[in-house]
């Protein structure tokens, strides 16, 4: 197997709904990286899933579907599960945690999908999809581990995986938002686009539990993950685009 692709993927509604140029380009940006993605499943993980405290939740239902109301739109989507995939995540780490709803199949084995998956999936054709939720531990290493286990997983079984990491950055760069204003947002998302750009992730992964808190991001633990994952790949990240929507960060990447 070849990994097909690497995504770090923010999932605001604005890139879907464009209420300005920012979101056009970021948009643009997503579109022209994943338009010939071919791939047969896309692994996400996204930060506003189902969230377990002592691991990390891989969705086996044998369906996943979702819809998601932006503007007057709504947003909808239906997959089937790739179960082969999950079996294997399940053998490579005790921390990858199996995670069912209702049945173990047919129609009523399907699991909502949450809005920080189905965004960034409306960028790729149909496939087959493998969901896991995020950990918020403070076990920076396990994470960093785990990402590497990933790679391990996605780079064995045969057929082409694509693997996005769904996030978006801190959320308190501004006062009318809803968690207020921070100086520390602005500087956790610099902290996020220098490592992206330079390969250099040990600031980010030497944060202060208080200065993450503070920020407020949804894509600490993913990125630490991503960091792991891309490592052990051999993996360069490649940043594309960055904006600040009101009081939230959203930044695009790749990882080859």
């Amino acid at each position: 197997m070849v990994l097909q692709r690497t995504y770090l993927i923010p999932h605001g509604d604005e890139i879907l709904s464009f209420p300005n140029p920012e979101s056009r380009i970021m948009n643009k940006a997503i579109t022209n990286a994943t338009k010939d993605d071919s791939s047969q499943t896309i692994l996400i993980i996204s930060p506003h899933f189902l969230r377990i405290p002592n691991g990390i939740p891989v969705i086996n239902t044998q369906y996943l579907a979702g819809k998601y109301t932006i503007g007057k739109n709504i947003l909808k989507g239906g997959f089937e599960t790739d179960r082969e995939l999950n079996s294997h995540l399940f053998k490579a780490s005790r921390y990858f945690m199996e995670t069912g709803f209702v049945t173990t199949e047919g129609e009523l084995s399907t699991f909502p999908i949450d809005f920080g998956s189905l965004i960034p999936l409306t960028f790729f054709c149909k496939k087959n999809v493998s969901i896991l939720g995020q950990w918020r531990t403070t076990r920076r290493e396990l994470l960093i581990e785990l990402g590497a286990k990933m790679y391990d997983v996605v780079s064995k079984v045969d057929k082409e995986v694509s693997v996005v990491f769904s996030a978006d950055q801190a959320h308190t760069h501004s006062k009318v938002g809803p968690y207020g204003f921070s100086l520390k947002a602005k500087k956790y998302d610099n902290i996020v686009i220098n490592a992206i750009k330079k390969n250099r992730f040990n600031e980010l992964i030497e944060l202060d539990e208080d200065y993450i808190k503070e920020a407020k991001p949804d894509s600490y633990w993913n990125l630490l993950m991503f960091h792991g994952f891309i490592k052990r790949g051999n993996l360069r990240p490649e940043f594309h685009y960055y904006y600040l929507q009101e009081y939230f960060g959203m930044l695009f990447a790749t990882a080859k």
